[in-house]
């Protein structure tokens, strides 16, 4: 059994930013969650692409990857994906609707209605097996279930069933559709329920998801949360950043000075960074005896939309301590990259890229632009369900 709060991470890296995003926490190996106590040690980072950025990822590929996780031993795990309030941007399976709140509850709801087929076709008794499969099919039949309605047999077509395989035929008759056909005889959702009733079986105690948006629709989480059968899901109300930042490093103290006054011009009086712009600062010194501000050595600049931009003075021999310096203050909080030198990651959220009048960034953002693992507001803008 895997230790408290150490989990595998699975990664949806297709494209620029989730490559990144894999990169980052293989670098880093740690994320913080909505409690101290909760922060998870990354044990293994799952690339769910096997390696090709252009695979198309379904959530079956998911949950494959949780059961093998929790096959290891794992209870909790967290999943860093493409998503929006409503839930993960990625179909089921192959054909089939998005892993959000529209789609996942009556998957939920099949996943039971399977798990009870099952049950009822491994009874040894003929005539206890006929009595519990009228009674299933009594239940469901012309009943709406997560909005979608089942088909209809009625008392006497089912009270003239007399055997399994008749009862199974009035099933897949009744269930829902996909594309016309019956749910019950589509390999693709029965591998998909099939899989979700393994991993339910786990009773994973924790999924964190690191998906755009995903906090801030309840039942989003409460679909995700129940369709995986876990106790919690924690996810951010606003939206993910990653990125690769190649940094400039110099000896030459004007060539620096140039670079921080035409990039971030307000640090050389000590000043507030302007709106939707935020920079992260290593060490700083007082550059001459005179200067009336100390200059910090290193800077990385962060606007919207989500560019970024960094440089460093450094000694000849030194370019990169500065830098070094910048990325364990801010980001390598537990410094398990060994980070010395040449490009770094960065990750975390974004409170503002995105929002509107009518939508403003939470206040628990305290007005930030982007917030790192180091900041205390990073806790406050994920959320929990329950």
């Amino acid at each position: 059994m895997a230790a408290l709060n150490h989990v595998e991470t699975l990664v949806h890296a297709t494209g620029p930013i989730m490559t990144w995003a894999k990169e980052f926490y293989s670098a880093y190996r740690f994320e913080l969650s909505q409690k101290a106590n909760d922060d998870m040690t990354l044990d293994k980072i799952v690339d769910l692409t096997g390696g090709n950025a252009k695979a198309v990822i379904t959530f079956i590929d998911v949950l494959k990857a949780i059961l093998a996780s929790a096959n290891a031993g794992y209870q909790e795990t967290l999943i860093v994906a493409h998503g929006h309030p409503k839930g993960l941007i990625m179909p089921m399976g192959p054909g089939l609707g998005s892993a959000d709140k529209d789609g996942l509850p009556l998957m939920t709801v099949m996943a039971g209605v399977l798990q009870e087929r099952n049950r009822i076709q491994a009874l040894k008794d003929a005539q206890q097996q006929l009595k519990e499969w009228r009674k299933l099919l009594t239940d469901l039949s012309g009943k709406t279930t997560a909005g979608v309605p089942w088909g209809s047999l009625s008392s006497s077509q089912i009270s003239a069933i007399t055997s399994s395989a008749e009862a199974q035929t009035g099933l897949e008759t009744i269930a829902p559709t996909v594309k016309g056909v019956s749910m019950f005889k589509n390999k693709t959702v029965l591998d998909l329920l099939d899989l979700r009733n393994q991993v339910a079986a786990k009773k994973l105690k924790r999924v964190e998801v690191r998906a755009c948006n995903l906090g801030q629709d309840v039942d989003g989480m409460v679909a995700l949360r129940e369709f995986l059968g876990a106790a919690r899901v924690l996810a951010p109300v606003v939206k993910t950043f990653y990125g690769k930042v190649h940094p400039t490093t110099t000896a030459d103290e004007k060539v620096y000075r140039a670079w921080l006054a035409k990039n971030t011009p307000w640090l050389l009086k000590s000043g507030k960074d302007p709106a939707n712009v935020r920079t992260y600062l290593g060490d700083a010194l007082y550059l001459k005896m005179t200067d009336p501000d100390a200059t910090p050595l290193a800077v990385l600049k962060l606007w919207q939309p989500n560019f970024q931009t960094c440089a460093a003075l450094g000694a000849k021999t030194l370019p990169y301590r500065a830098v070094k310096v910048l990325v364990n203050t801010n980001i390598d909080v537990k410094n398990h990259s060994g980070y010395q030198s040449g490009p770094f990651y960065i990750g975390g959220l974004d409170p503002v890229a995105g929002r509107t009048a009518s939508n403003p960034p939470p206040a628990s953002a305290n007005g930030k632009a982007f917030v790192m693992a180091a900041e205390p507001e990073y806790r406050n803008l994920i959320v929990a369900n329950p």
